[in-house]
């Protein structure tokens, strides 16, 4: 499992959901719950947050220009990878942190990842979990 820390920069709610802004280092990350700041506690502008993603979540680009639907964009370093027959995991940093990545041998080959490069990855709204302590 993922897990970033960034602080809560800006809450948006219609009904009983939020998408919720959150800052991690330089970049703003978008998740959406089932909670507003009149039923959570901690949803509150300024709130130190984890932002929890799974490694099979993380879709990676290469070269990528064109636009998509994907809010969730972080420019990362390749640190290393294992590849197997049909899965690989890459690890990534970012800044400081680091996340990881799991894809089809297929597609990692397609994207000739090698160590050193630099990718995108990305990472859809809803699949952003946030805890809190």
């Amino acid at each position: 499992m993922n897990s970033l820390l960034g602080n809560i920069t800006e809450i948006i709610t219609e009904g009983s959901l939020s998408l919720v802004k959150v800052k991690v280092q330089n970049n703003i990350l978008t998740s959406i719950v089932i909670d507003t700041p009149e039923t959570a506690d901690y949803l509150k502008i300024g709130n130190s947050i984890k932002l929890l993603f799974k490694e099979t979540e993380v879709i990676l680009a290469k070269n990528s220009t064109g636009i998509i639907s994907l809010q969730n964009k972080i420019d990362c370093i390749v640190d290393s990878f294992e590849k197997g027959t049909l899965l690989c995991k890459i690890k990534l940093r970012f800044g400081s942190c680091n996340i990881a990545s799991v894809i089809t041998r297929t597609a990692f080959d397609q994207l000739d990842i090698k160590e050193n490069d630099e990718i995108t990855a990305m990472i859809k709204t809803n699949e952003i979990s946030l805890s809190h302590d």
